[in-house]
């Protein structure tokens, strides 16, 4: 059974081991917080900074490159029962540049859980987690080389607003929305 948990200490050796086979099988990687470790060695992975960095975004103390497209996020280790299987992101209060470029919803799923259904499942509950606060409509955006989140997008009843490309990474980006009310 699927759960969002939020990161916390004892977490700290299924996350290094995570990210250890996400670095053997390499990129994409998501949410952010994983895009920064996997960069980096696994001996000098530094935890208890990653949990500071999964603190201060819950409560808006986000970093510069961050701060035009959302207020805060939350972050959200994914278990099947106690397997830790990916991480996920739920952004909240978007600007208009995370409307058209970034959207709510992040999840990574480790290359060894993958093709299960458990992005389809993890972005259901955090679908719920928006509702929950009061989202009115949910914007998932991807990279169009993105063979997998479009399978979800259509199981979820997603609605393709536009594409744009994107100066910053130079990639086409593709958005949808779903109303929740």
């Amino acid at each position: 059974m699927i759960k969002l948990i939020k990161p916390s200490i004892e977490h700290k050796e299924m996350y290094k081991s995570m990210i250890e086979e996400w670095q053997q099988f390499g990129g994409p990687y998501a949410p952010c917080i994983v895009d920064y470790d996997c960069s980096n060695p696994i001996d000098g992975l530094d935890y208890d900074a990653t949990i500071k960095v999964v603190d201060d975004y819950s409560k808006g103390n986000i970093f510069d490159y961050d701060v035009d497209y959302f207020e805060k996020s939350d972050f959200y280790f994914i278990f099947d029962n106690n397997d830790l299987i990916g991480v996920g992101e739920v952004r909240h209060n978007l600007k208009q540049l995370g409307k058209q470029l970034r959207g709510h919803i992040v999840c990574g799923i480790r290359p060894s859980k993958r093709n299960k259904g458990y992005a389809l499942e993890s972005i259901k509950y955090m679908v719920d987690k928006l509702k929950e606060d009061g989202i009115d409509e949910v914007i998932l955006c991807h990279y169009s080389e993105n063979e997998i989140i479009p399978k979800i997008i259509r199981k979820l009843d997603f609605k393709f607003r536009n594409s744009v490309i994107s100066e910053a990474v130079n990639k086409e980006i593709k958005c949808y929305t779903k109303k929740l009310k």
